[in-house]
């Protein structure tokens, strides 16, 4: 199944395909980021939201090179869109 990642967090993502799985459905997710050369591999991903044509995906299994890439390419794409992180409630 091939799509297009719409929004990204380091929890899940939402992801638009043609193709829709069953909610609690548990896949490998490959993700290929535009400024990276190696794809970030989600071993495990549970499809926690599904409308046509896209589906909400919760990150449950990540080994931690793949999260330490995850988290660069989310703070590249906050740095490009000129969004600082917000800051901690107190």
């Amino acid at each position: 199944m091939e799509g297009r990642t719409t929004e990204i967090s380091m929890d899940g993502c939402t992801f638009e395909s043609s193709t829709t799985l069953p909610l609690g459905s548990l896949l490998e997710l490959v993700i290929k980021p535009a400024s990276e050369e190696e794809p970030i591999v989600i071993e495990i991903a549970l499809v926690c939201s599904a409308r046509p044509e896209s589906m909400g995906f919760r990150f449950i299994g990540l080994q931690p090179a793949d999260r330490r890439r995850l988290s660069q390419v989310i703070l590249n794409l906050l740095v490009g869109q000129r969004i600082r992180p917000s800051k901690p409630m107190r």
